[in-house]
């Protein structure tokens, strides 16, 4: 099955979701709009406050409630063994030790979990965030969270999770200046594009681990053909698809024989964890001190005007 691609996004680093549907996903970027989701990429960080500001007092508790139950069912689900298991073996371990290098602490954010009043998978998205610091312990002393959709009532729930929410729209652009994860579950692919140019610098990379879309996935999306849709992402995605000969990935969970993987996967879509989690990686790069950033331009342009030729 082909992957699905987040969409680059006309409006901006952030696709503002319905309150009843979570329409970040869809199989096919829009035509027509290649230089999609790069027009406010310069803007500074800004202010923000929730699109609904009060919060509901009776909502919060019943909201509360969902959230402890989502997270007992996502902990004691089939996937989270695996997800378990990939966390502590060798590959996930080695890289988290490279990123943290000297340093005792890692720093945990959180990109685009959308609405976890309205959405089943924004709420799987969360659970897994909560779970993740727990079980990498000291190593993660917070866990910081931002979606723009956020109402206070929600943000209010996260605080009660042990969240703290970013209250600056930084769209994306965190600096690394010490070890960080990101975790971006489905977020748009101009919103890692802003996060990769923020830090394009070997310094920075090094620091960063980053778990959400597949690299992968994006660059076989974009080699299945020029379309207008492969060419948005591309334009989208250019510094995600260039900075990939640096990247080691590695799928979030571990997975047995084919047969069982397709026993999992039903069971998953069952349980609606597939929806949430599906082609997500674990990304750690690993760059000399003295490596070359600047070949980004290089055979980028040609390969669009292929397309707009």
């Amino acid at each position: 099955m082909a992957p699905e691609i987040p969409n680059p996004n006309s409006a901006g680093d952030w696709t503002i979701v319905s309150r009843r549907r979570r329409g970040r996903l869809k199989p096919h970027p829009p035509k027509n709009q290649l230089t999609a989701g790069h027009r406010s990429r310069e803007d500074p960080p800004s202010p923000w406050i929730p699109l609904d500001p009060f919060v509901d007092q009776e909502l919060q508790s019943r909201l509360l409630r969902r959230m402890e139950s989502t997270i007992q069912r996502l902990e004691g689900s089939p996937f989270y063994r695996r997800f378990l298991h990939r966390l502590r073996g060798p590959l996930v371990q080695r890289g988290l030790a490279r990123a943290l290098s000297s340093a005792s602490e890692m720093r945990m954010v959180v990109y685009g979990v959308g609405s976890i009043e309205s959405s089943a998978p924004s709420r799987f998205q969360l659970a897994l965030a909560v779970l993740l610091r727990r079980d990498l312990g000291p190593s993660v002393p917070s866990l910081e969270v931002f979606d723009p959709v956020l109402s206070a009532t929600e943000c209010a729930v996260l605080a009660a999770l042990g969240g703290t929410v970013i209250p600056v729209d930084e769209r994306g652009r965190r600096e690394a200046s010490e070890p960080t994860l990101f975790y971006m579950p489905h977020c748009e692919a101009s919103l890692y594009d802003g996060l990769l140019e923020v830090n394009w610098r070997p310094s920075c990379l090094n620091r960063m681990v980053v778990l959400g879309n597949s690299f992968t996935a994006y660059d076989q999306y974009v080699e299945l053909g020029r379309s207008a849709a492969s060419a948005a992402v591309e334009m989208a995605a250019r510094r995600l698809l260039q900075v990939r000969r640096y990247v080691t990935e590695v799928e979030m969970e571990e997975k047995g024989e084919a047969g069982v993987v397709l026993e999992q996967t039903k069971q998953d879509e069952e349980d609606g964890i597939f929806k949430a989690f599906h082609d997500t990686s674990w990304h750690f790069f690993e760059l000399d001190d003295e490596a070359n950033l600047d070949f980004l331009k290089q055979g980028y342009k040609p390969i669009l005007q292929l397309y707009l030729d």
